[in-house]
Parts: C-alpha cells; sequence; structure tokens
C-alpha cells in the first residue's frame, strides 16, 4: 500500500465540501490536493473537521470458551459464506515430546509486498503461537489503514494463535495511544491479572511469555517512591511463575535495551534502568524486541556486561 497520497488527505481536509458556512471554523476549503499537508495539526486531521474520524466497518469480537489443547475448530464469521479453522496450542506444562512446541517471531510489519510474503512464510511454519513484538500496519493515526492490514493478514491471523504487544506506531506515532491496536488484536490481559490491555502474559507448553509495552508507558520501579503499573504488573507476574510447569520464560516488548546498530540506539534505557535488575533477579531466560530493522542476538547479559545468569536479547529484525 503506497503512502498517504495528497488526493486521498485532500478528501478530508477539505471539509467544505460538506456545506458548511465559511464562517464555521470547522470548514476548510482546498483549492489544490497538496494544500492538505499544509493544514494538519502535528500531522493529524485537525479535531473541529468532521471528516477526521474513521469507523471501521470490521471490528468484531467473540470470547471462545472450553477450548481444548491440541485440538482443530473450524467457525464461520455470521454473515460470512466463508469458513476458517485454527488450532489451539499445547496445554501449559504439557511437554508434548513428539510435537514439541513451535513459536514464530516477528515485528515490525506493514503493509507491503514483503509484509505479505513473510506472512505466508509465518502462515505455513506450522507455528502454535505468533508474536508479534510490536508494529504492526503503521497506520500512525490513519486508521483505514489498519482495515487494509486485516485484510492482507487474514491467511495467518485467522489461522494461528496470536500474542502481540504495541508499538511506536501504535501508541506514539500519530498520537492514537494505541487505541486501534487494543481494539483489533485484544489480548488476555483480564486472564493475567492485569488492567491494561497493553500488557499480558499467556502460558503454553513449557514457555510463560510475559508481554508488556516497554518504552511506551511508565516503567519506574519502586525507587522512584511510586512504581509504575507496567513495574508492578511484571514483578507480580514473574513472581507467580510456576518453573516446573513453565521452565522457559520469555519477555516480549518493541524497544530494544542491547542493540549495535546506530538506528534506535539506548532509546530504551530508561526502561533498562527501571526493570533489568526484576528481570534478572527471576532469571528470564529470553527477551525478543522489533522497534531495530535488522537481526541481532546477544550473549547472556546483565548492565551491559557478558553475566552466565544473564538474559539473551534477540532483536527479531525482520522489518
Amino acid at each position: 500500500v503506497p503512502p498517504v497520497t495528497s488526493e486521498a488527505l485532500a478528501a478530508l481536509v477539505n471539509s467544505s465540501r460538506l456545506g458548511l458556512p465559511p464562517q464555521s471554523l470547522s470548514y476548510k476549503r482546498l483549492e489544490t490536493a497538496e494544500e492538505a499537508w499544509d493544514n494538519l495539526e502535528n500531522a493529524c486531521v485537525i479535531y473541529k473537521n468532521p471528516l477526521g474520524y474513521w469507523e471501521s466497518p470490521y471490528i468484531h469480537t467473540v470470547v471462545l470458551t472450553g477450548l481444548r489443547p491440541r485440538t482443530t475448530y473450524l467457525y464461520q464469521p455470521e454473515g460470512s459464506t466463508r469458513t476458517f479453522k485454527f488450532i489451539m496450542p499445547p496445554r501449559a506444562g504439557d511437554p508434548v515430546p513428539d510435537r514439541p512446541l513451535k513459536l514464530a517471531v516477528w515485528a515490525d510489519i506493514g503493509v507491503t509486498n514483503i509484509s505479505f510474503n513473510a506472512m505466508l512464510q509465518v502462515a505455513r511454519s506450522g507455528a502454535d503461537v505468533v508474536l508479534t513484538v510490536g508494529d504492526y500496519s503503521y497506520a500512525d493515526g490513519w486508521s483505514k489503514r489498519w482495515d487494509t492490514f486485516g485484510r492482507m493478514m487474514e491467511p495467518m491471523m485467522s489461522s494461528i494463535v496470536g500474542l502481540g504487544v504495541g508499538g511506536n506506531h501504535e501508541i506514539a506515532e500519530g498520537m492514537s495511544q494505541g487505541v486501534d491496536f487494543v481494539h483489533r488484536y485484544p489480548q488476555p490481559y483480564k486472564a493475567s491479572g492485569s488492567t491494561s490491555p497493553l500488557m499480558h502474559s499467556y502460558d503454553t507448553g513449557l514457555v510463560h511469555v510475559l508481554s508488556l509495552p516497554g518504552s511506551y508507558a511508565p516503567t519506574a520501579n519502586t525507587s522512584a517512591g511510586r512504581a509504575s503499573e507496567q513495574y508492578l504488573f511484571a514483578a507480580q507476574d514473574l513472581e507467580a511463575v510456576d518453573r516446573s510447569r513453565t521452565p522457559w520464560v520469555v519477555v516480549m516488548f518493541h524497544t530494544p535495551w542491547y542493540n549495535s546498530n546506530s538506528k534506535h540506539y539506548l532509546e530504551g534505557l530508561k526502561h533498562q534502568w527501571d526493570m533489568e535488575e526484576l528481570l534478572h533477579y527471576h532469571g528470564v531466560d529470553l527477551v525478543f524486541n522489533g522497534h531495530v530493522h535488522a537481526y541481532e542476538r546477544s550473549h547472556p547479559v546483565f548492565r551491559f556486561q557478558p553475566n552466565e545468569c544473564g538474559i539473551v536479547h534477540i532483536v527479531v529484525g525482520d522489518a
């Protein structure tokens, strides 16, 4: 999908087509489509413009209960003639030696031909669960693009269980604050004991997955006098992990703590200062990140020093 065209933007900015009187502060008339770019506020359509809001016709949520592990389910959305199927992941604590748990991990996806081909590879991988480490559609406040993304990703997202976190393109860019993301891809936050849809955890097979907003929410720890919701949830969640049931603990958040690439270097430092000790104390095995569009894997590390009890950090780099 190409970037937003001047014509598409002008169709929204040019509110004069609604018949509003010129004295209305919601009125804007454009002589050329290119003028639309000069009539934005912080890269967004001005709030006074009645055309500056998008209501997706496709959002519909159903909660399924009583699902059994490693069972195939067929389903048909109401009003559709198409049938889909998915397989539930294995039960937590179940090693299934003849069929080990398989996780697919990706991030920084977008809506390009490369995005589509990457999705097809993930869909064909035989994964039990897909972990999306932030930056789904790159809509950046252009909400209609989320619908384009959903249609493009349907072959995979309709058939494989997915867990994900928001990145800068869900939360910060376009000032959308994660609203589009949390309504289209709701996560199991209530079942995790979390009060925020941006942080949650899930057990499957021998793995406990903790998902956090990272740098896109307050990160302060107890030394600040008032610890952040993110820190308190992570501390509570990690404390409750039963390593005899899920010996592997994986944490994912978008912006990495460790990467040598000049892009986004040390952007996650405040989050690291506040929370690395907590993750290290609880013996987290792996941290998955996106954001940097290049793959890297660290040695076990703690506070920038090699540490045999440290965490391996992986920047998935598939953007």
